[in-house]
């Protein structure tokens, strides 16, 4: 048991960090637990259990076979499973899309180069980073960021579209790149997916949306939704990354003890002081600590909250460690592909920096 404990905190650096922090600043400070956003924590939760209910309904796996047997060249590969993570992501956030979609690409081993498995599982990363920063529910920072400063819904999908789009435009160029060389997939046709069962998902899926959009009263659906989960699949626990919630509940604390502590809260104040500190600061700081933990913690202290958005979403590119997206899917493709982990972690490093860099430069020069 206790080195069942020590292999987890040891995996899930986030959850360690954020507990760690919480507990050396809550001898600090005494800890307030109403500093808990409740509103994310469980839009969150229901939103793990309903995407978790959809992964498993086979939808996204039926796609991406379909399109991996229509893709006769190199080109056409990378081209359609780069485009589906990124709009697969868009619904189903960015970690799901990584963890069903890489799975798939990287079971094509055997019938691709090594070039072509580090740089397309590469790009369905970076996909799924793209396409999830459209709508709220689709990273978990931009969740956080919409209840926490009350974001209307119209302003929200300004800032997310001109951002995805970037990104997409981008993503394509990228693909161009890749050589048309022929090749021949085959994969196993996947079963059929239930009607019904799809019919619920979307129906509860669309009620799920609009309330976390704040169109119907949250404290009244969401209970609701639960329970309809629970009576169609009482285990919808086990969807449920508690992990994840937790890091969220001890990142509230401990923010909230730092905002307390005059010397930490001057400082972060001075050196986020401006639109631009904030935009460039979250994205230097989500590449040691990720993007959720740094618009946490930033959030604490601006009212930039655009340029919060702009720095957090570009921040999930760069290093491994920019976002727990990045994480997933450098530990699915370690498990799968031992052998090249390195390689993949250098181009991976290499052309998310690049990637990153176009970024800022475009939406870096309107927050001067």
């Amino acid at each position: 048991m206790i080195n069942r404990i020590f292999t987890y905190l040891k995996e899930d650096v986030m959850f360690t960090a954020s507990m760690v922090l919480a507990v050396i600043t809550s001898l600090l400070v005494r800890p307030d637990i109403g500093a808990v956003n409740w509103h994310t924590v469980f839009s969150l939760m229901t939103m793990m259990i309903w995407v978790g209910f959809l992964e498993k309904a086979g939808i996204l796996h039926t796609v991406s076979v379909w399109l991996v047997n229509r893709s006769h060249h190199a080109r056409t590969l990378m081209t359609s499973v780069t485009f589906l993570s990124f709009f697969g992501a868009m619904l189903l956030s960015n970690d799901i899309a990584i963890l069903t979609i890489l799975p798939i690409y990287l079971k094509l081993a055997d019938q691709l180069t090594t070039r072509l498995k580090v740089v397309g599982s590469t790009l369905v990363i970076m996909a799924a980073n793209s396409g999830a920063i459209l709508f709220p529910f689709g990273k978990s920072q931009n969740l956080y960021m919409f209840v926490h400063y009350k974001i209307n819904v119209i302003q929200f999908f300004e800032w997310s579209a001109s951002l995805t789009i970037a990104t997409l435009v981008l993503m394509f160029i990228i693909t161009r790149f890749v050589r048309s060389t022929p090749i021949q997939i085959d994969l196993p046709k996947p079963d059929k997916i239930h009607r019904g069962r799809l019919s619920l998902l979307t129906v509860t899926g669309i009620i799920l949306i609009i309330t976390i959009f704040g169109w119907t009263p949250f404290n009244l659906v969401v209970p609701l939704i639960l329970i309809a989960f629970f009576l169609y699949n009482p285990k919808m626990f086990n969807l449920v990354d508690f992990g994840l919630l937790a890091t969220f509940i001890f990142f509230f604390i401990a923010t909230n003890n730092l905002a307390h502590l005059e010397e930490v809260k001057h400082l972060i104040e001075t050196l986020f002081d401006t639109k631009s500190h904030v935009l460039f600061g979250t994205f230097f700081l989500s590449q040691f600590i990720s993007n959720l933990p740094s618009t946490i913690l930033i959030s604490t202290f601006t009212d930039h909250a655009y340029d919060l958005f702009i720095g957090s979403n570009i921040g999930g590119y760069g290093s491994i460690f920019a976002s727990m997206a990045n994480l997933i899917g450098y530990r699915v493709f370690r498990q799968l592909d031992p052998k090249f982990s390195w390689t993949f972690l250098k181009v991976f490093m290499i052309v998310n920096f690049a990637f990153a860099a176009v970024l800022l430069l475009i939406f870096g020069l309107w927050s001067l």
